[in-house]
């Protein structure tokens, strides 16, 4: 069985960050969820049982990093996270920030990131790549 999260780590595609254990990377910019993020384990890693105790800590940590990162880039009033993993067995988490002011919430914004349900398309691929790029700069800090 292929796994589409492990296949996207070996071509390096959408790498925003990594460490020895985790993977940050842009959710996809269909979404239209500005923000969006995944965070990945680099081992596949199908229940949350198989994780070792260095891969949670810094789980948590790189949470807090990515939180702070966003802020530093959005004006954020939440940050989801949701991991559902059913589609892709690969447990991967699902970092989903609302705006303050966000008209969109709760539920119908993670389906809007989680399914890519954006109504019309707002944010531009430009804005989108350089989002990422802040990411990218301020996750490396």
């Amino acid at each position: 069985m292929v796994c589409n999260i492990c296949e996207k780590h070996r071509n390096n595609e959408h790498i925003l960050y990594e460490d020895n254990h985790w993977i940050v990377s842009m959710g996809p910019y269909e979404s239209q969820v500005q923000g969006y993020i995944y965070l990945e384990p680099k081992r596949h890693i199908e229940n949350w049982t198989e994780f070792n105790e260095d891969e949670l800590l810094e789980m948590g940590k790189l949470i807090k990093k990515v939180e702070s990162t966003i802020k530093r880039i959005l004006d954020i009033d939440r940050l989801y996270v949701v991991t559902i993993s059913e589609a892709v067995r690969h447990i991967h988490l699902h970092l989903i920030p609302r705006e303050v002011g966000g008209e969109v919430r709760g539920l119908s914004l993670i389906e809007k990131a989680t399914q890519q349900k954006a109504s019309n398309m707002e944010m531009t691929m430009r804005e989108f790549k350089s989002y990422e790029n802040k990411i990218v700069l301020f996750l490396s800090d």
